[in-house]
Parts: C-alpha cells; structure tokens; sequence
C-alpha cells in the first residue's frame, strides 16, 4: 500500500468573504486588528465589541444602527456614520455629486472620502470645499429630501443641474428624477 502525500497548495486567492465597508473603516480606526488570517468570524466579533461600546452612546435611532452591525452581513451608510461618531473620525460619502457628511469634527486634522464602491481614501480639507461647491449635500441620511410640496419648481430645477440631471416636464417629474438619482447613488 502506497502513502499519498499531499502538497500544501498556496493560496492564490484573497478571502472576499468580508464587510468591504466595515473592513476598509478598520484600516483607518483600528488596522493593529487586522491580521492576514481575517475573516467573517473574526470581523463579527470586532462588530459585536463596537456595538458593546455603542450601547450607551448618543446616536439617533441607535438600536437600528447596532441591529445593522451585529446581524447584517453589511453595514449601510448610517451605522458607518455611528462609528465615525464613536471613533471621532470626519468622513464624507460621495457619489454621482451627491454627498453626506457621516461625521465632522472640527479639530479633527484628517478627512475621509467614501466613495460608491466602498473605498475611503485620506483627502485634504479643500475636497470639501469642492463638493460643496459642484455638488449637492443631503444632511440626512434616513430622510435624504422633504416631500414634493416643500421644493419650489425653481428650487428643483437647480437641485437636478448640480447634481447633473437633465429632466424637462413637471414638478412631479424633476421630483421623481431626483429621488430615484439619489436613491441609486445612495443605497
């Protein structure tokens, strides 16, 4: 009888079976907890401590927020927003010329830019600048736009020419253009 050994075959595939978001933020705050053998396990029990630490803290709608961390497989845009708070981080989410400030700190010397495919890089405080100057802030992210009877016609149309619409019609129709723009950009 003959004893097959086995080779260990190397691995030349990266672990993707992770939060892109949670993971990218704990290169920032935490990257000492990064180690190459991360994985689900490990990033859930690092979801679970913040959500510990999270428990007492002042947050709108934080149950949500620790709900979203512990038994979702990704985290959304507000329990991101939640951790800058509690990591006293100022992050910007930016997409299609849209942007929401998740957290700002004034004394803060770094600034944060998350993009559409999960990405944060380190920007300086002109970036800023420049978004508030091409693109159109949304300060809250639950409720990105009142109802359509707050916009005036004139109001909407600038709203879709800064963040690059072209829609002809009716109120109703640069409404609905809006907020579908926003809702592909934002969730």
């Amino acid at each position: 009888m003959s004893i097959k050994r086995f080779k260990n075959k190397n691995k030349t595939e990266l672990n993707n079976n992770y939060d892109k978001l949670f993971f990218n933020f704990l290169l920032i705050v935490r990257i000492d907890l990064l180690t190459p053998d991360y994985n689900k396990n490990t990033e859930l029990k690092f979801k679970y401590e913040f959500a510990h630490k999270m428990e007492n803290m002042k947050f709108k709608k934080i149950e949500n927020v620790i709900n979203n961390l512990c038994y979702d497989d990704n985290i959304n845009l507000k329990t991101l927003s939640a951790l800058c708070v509690l990591f006293y981080k100022t992050m910007i989410y930016s997409c299609n010329n849209i942007f929401i400030m998740l957290n700002q700190c004034d004394d803060s010397p770094l600034l944060y830019l998350v993009k559409k495919d999960l990405s944060i890089t380190c920007v300086k405080k002109d970036t800023l600048k420049q978004l508030n100057e091409s693109g159109f802030e949304i300060n809250n992210i639950d409720k990105p736009f009142y109802s359509i009877t707050y916009y005036k016609v004139n109001d909407l149309k600038t709203i879709c020419s800064q963040i690059g619409l072209n829609v002809d019609g009716k109120k109703k129709d640069f409404y609905e253009k809006m907020v579908q723009h926003v809702s592909n950009a934002i969730f």
